[in-house]
């Protein structure tokens, strides 16, 4: 699960010179601007998989 995040995480971290290009509205921001957003909704959708994970855990420590 740690991996996991870990790799989320870095993932964001990479997006973030996408996101300032959007912001301040410089040279590439309308290119920039559809990678961020992709790269935001993969974050969203490795997320539930790790609230998944993490439920599950919570689920088979509960049942022993």
């Amino acid at each position: 699960m740690r991996d996991h995040l870990e790799n989320i995480i870095r993932d964001l971290k990479e997006v973030m010179a996408d996101l300032d290009k959007v912001e301040a509205g410089s040279y590439g921001y309308k290119s920039a601007a559809p990678r961020a957003r992709k790269a935001l909704m993969k974050a969203s959708k490795d997320l539930r998989e790790v609230r998944n994970l993490v439920q599950e855990a919570k689920t088979s420590h509960e049942e022993e």
